[in-house]
């Protein structure tokens, strides 16, 4: 990065320009901005991103607003090797990021074949010719010969550029047209060992000279270069063109009858010299893409094709690239085009317009259409991620972007988690479904909601698919980007009380997906909010995003329908960061730790309001779903002959299976009495039966004699240091149990074998 070091703050339409102050209007042509931010991504270099509107022609905006003169900031053209070549514009970003030189945004650059990869006009780095192209018709783009680039003095620069190249023999001078690029009639083309083929590529029509022993490698062919070498090879025109490229020589193909004649008199071991030389503009440039129109030049709009044509007038994604007046400010942006209520895209009038309301001095056209593409590396994020809309919904791969790097690397996640998405709206979610059918919702008053104003619900039916795995998914449309390196993904999640396999869907850099698990099979099966995790794979390549949360079932006979909730989503950093399980259960509660423990093992469950609730009363109802829960009670085809617990209860089952297994019976022969609190001596005579608690203390309670019908369940929890008693000695058989009181106790009784 030569030029982080001796940059010169300047910029050049083929001069340098004095630096003056320029003021211009907000910029109306786009109509009303709706929305405007600006991210900080390194020192020098932020993204904005705008979004206007103009009657129904919205607009959407992105702009890398970089500072040229801080000497941690540079700019680069990235070119993939070997010509032809394209990857996407995030992949190039990757790809160029190394330890010191981060990529901290980039776009799109050259106008390029789609057929073939190959950029279409002048390209040249580090003084090689690297292409060098062809101009358009008067309606295209590029007609004019104008390029973007740095020059040999670090300065940003757009400005014409005069080339020549061409080959001797006997005194005779011919134009080359092009270097490792398509021949086309009465053109003669030069291939090197840089071209993306050993061969020139068939032809009937081409005179092929090639030419060996050269006294310099022909492979980087540069401007300033004199090379000679000999003929060794001569193919007549007919004779079938397709000539293998000396690594270091280098072959002329010929096309036509014309050139055919005029090199007639070529003779195996004749001497030919290629060269190459270029205006002082451009002489020894850092890099230099050719490209337009034009936009602005010294701060006027100046479009360099026709502006009637379709190309100009009609509304399309864009790319564009301004330097401010004096050369310290570099402006690359992108407009989003072709997606109807949200960016209509622009005329290159309206482009024009625009980069001079930011205060570009001196602008030009790049690629657009479906390759307008702009990534950044947003702030906590370890690589650079698309930032715009590309019209195909997807990045268009490209042989060639204009990167924004800096010395400074990606600022660390120091939190114990950040928020992914609260949930609080589901617009940028959607459902879909694998062997069943699903829909999702945002909560209403009356549903569960564990974090903020709403949660999402998921509604699934497997009844109405097919045979085999069936799945309901929560899929982002656009998957979400995680900032840093998570070593795990939160949320919490509702149950049903049904089987499910929650799982989850991450994207890596590399574009490949990894499942991973909320819970194990079948493990996603309480009823109530709990708080889960998935570990993330600690190998992936960044940057990682967010696809998809679902809930799966493989078994046929568990393939039923129902909903489940989920609220706030989380990337968690650090492996220790424990969630607030319950709102009212705090670090320092005496309870907790039992509350925690049994609520791990899916025993006990919260409100769905997010709270534990300790203080309250336990219902015997309550109470008989612990129990079942805690000791895998089912009740099979047992129905209890209690009249006050409907089939249809929640509680029905659990009720159900403590009856049968003999824990706990109603107050009368038909009535359970589900509602009423459970006293402290029900709780000792229930425990003892579950877990068969015989033993008898040398100093039983002084409250309870031992004529009470619970002394002996009382005085067996006393003496196996289950029940402490109450601060006055006393057990207090007739008081109400707290929920956190059963837990503590139920806690203890399961871990005494």
């Amino acid at each position: 990065m030569n030029s982080i070091k001796r940059k010169l703050v300047a910029c050049t339409m083929g001069i340098v320009l004095v630096a003056t102050p320029l003021h211009v209007d907000a910029y109306s042509g786009f109509g009303t901005k709706q929305s405007s931010t600006k991210e900080e991504l390194a020192s020098g270099v932020s993204l904005i991103r705008e979004h206007y509107i103009n009657g129904i022609t919205p607009r959407a905006v992105q702009v890398l607003d970089v500072v040229y003169r801080n000497p941690a900031v540079d700019l680069e053209l990235y070119q993939l090797s070997p010509l032809g070549r394209v990857l996407p514009t995030s992949q190039h970003a990757i790809a160029n990021t190394s330890e010191g030189h981060y990529v901290v945004g980039a776009v799109n650059a050259s106008f390029y074949n789609l057929a073939n990869g190959i950029p279409v006009n002048m390209l040249v780095k580090n003084n090689e010719i690297i292409n060098y192209g062809i101009l358009s018709n008067d309606d295209g783009p590029v007609n004019a010969p104008f390029a973007f680039g740095v020059n040999r003095n670090g300065a940003l620069t757009i400005a014409d550029y005069e080339p020549s190249m061409s080959f001797q023999h006997k005194g005779r001078s011919i134009p080359l047209t092009a270097v490792n690029s398509e021949r086309r009639s009465g053109e003669a083309v030069l291939y090197t060992g840089g071209h993306l083929s050993t061969t020139t590529g068939a032809s009937p029509y081409a005179t092929e000279i090639v030419v060996t022993n050269t006294n310099k490698s022909a492979k980087k062919f540069s401007f300033s270069d004199r090379i000679v070498g000999t003929v060794s090879e001569i193919r007549r025109l007919g004779e079938g063109a397709n000539a293998t490229i000396p690594a270091d020589g280098f072959v002329i193909s010929a096309n036509g009858g014309a050139l055919a004649e005029s090199l007639a008199g070529v003779a195996v071991g004749d001497e030919i010299v290629v060269e190459a030389t270029i205006n002082d503009t451009w002489k020894d440039a850092e890099f230099m893409m050719a490209t337009g129109p034009t936009l602005l030049r010294n701060g006027q709009v100046s479009i360099s094709m026709n502006e009637t044509g379709s190309f100009a007038t009609s509304r399309h994604p864009r790319s564009a690239v301004g330097i401010s007046s004096d050369g310290t400010r570099l402006f690359l942006v992108t407009i989003d085009g072709r997606q109807s209520g949200y960016s209509q895209g622009a005329t290159m009038r309206e482009l024009a317009e625009y980069m001079r309301s930011i205060g570009a001095y001196q602008a030009i056209n790049l690629d657009g259409g479906g390759s307008t593409t702009m990534v950044a590396r947003l702030p906590s994020f370890e690589q650079a991620t698309v930032v715009n809309r590309p019209s195909d919904n997807r990045e268009r791969s490209v042989p060639n972007t204009l990167q924004v790097i800096s010395t400074e690397g990606p600022k660390q996640v120091t939190e114990p988690k950040l928020t992914i998405d609260t949930l609080d709206q589901i617009s940028a979610w959607q459902a879909s479904s694998a062997r069943a059918e699903a829909s999702i919702a945002a909560t209403n008053q009356y549903e569960p909601v564990r974090v903020g104003a709403r949660a999402l619900k998921l509604n699934y039916d497997y009844t109405k698919g097919e045979s085999g795995i069936s799945a309901a998914y929560v899929k982002a449309k656009t998957a979400i980007s995680l900032k840093g390196r998570p070593v795990e993904l939160g949320m919490w999640a509702f149950g049903d009380g049904a089987e499910h396999w929650l799982r989850g869907t991450i994207i890596d850099g590399a574009g490949q997906r990894h499942t991973i698990n909320f819970t194990a099979e079948n493990q996603f099966n309480w009823s109530g909010w709990r708080y889960v995790r998935a570990d993330v794979p600690g190998n992936v390549t960044q940057p990682i995003k967010l696809e998809q949360v679902y809930i799966a079932q493989a078994n046929t006979a568990k393939q039923g329908k129902g909903a489940v909730y989920f609220d706030q989503l989380e990337a968690i950093y650090q492996s220790s960061y424990q969630v607030e399980r319950f709102k009212d259960v705090t670090p320092t509660y005496w309870a907790r730790q039992s509350i925690l423990e049994l609520n791990n093992r899916n025993v006990i469950s919260g409100f769905s309001d997010g709270t534990f609730r300790p203080g309250e009363s336990i219902t015997r109802e309550q109470t008989a779903v612990m129990i079942a829960r805690a000791l895998n009670l089912f009740a099979g085809t047992h129905k209890p002959s209690f009249n006050d617990v409907a089939s249809s209860s929640f509680y029905y089952d659990a009720i159900a299976a403590v009856d049968q297994a003999g824990i706990m019976s109603g107050k009368t022969a038909r009535s359970f009495n589900p509602k009423d609190t459970l006293t402290r001596a029900e709780m000792a005579v229930i425990l003892q039966r579950a877990y068969d608690i015989r033993s008898s203390s040398s100093q039983p309670f002084p409250d309870v004699d031992r004529s009470h019908w619970a002394f002996g369940a009382i005085d067996a929890m006393k003496a196996r240091n289950i029940a402490a008693g109450q601060p006055s000695g006393g057990y207090g058989p007739s008081l109400p149990t707290t929920r956190a009181e059963f837990s503590v106790f139920l806690d203890r009784v399961s871990k005494m074998n």
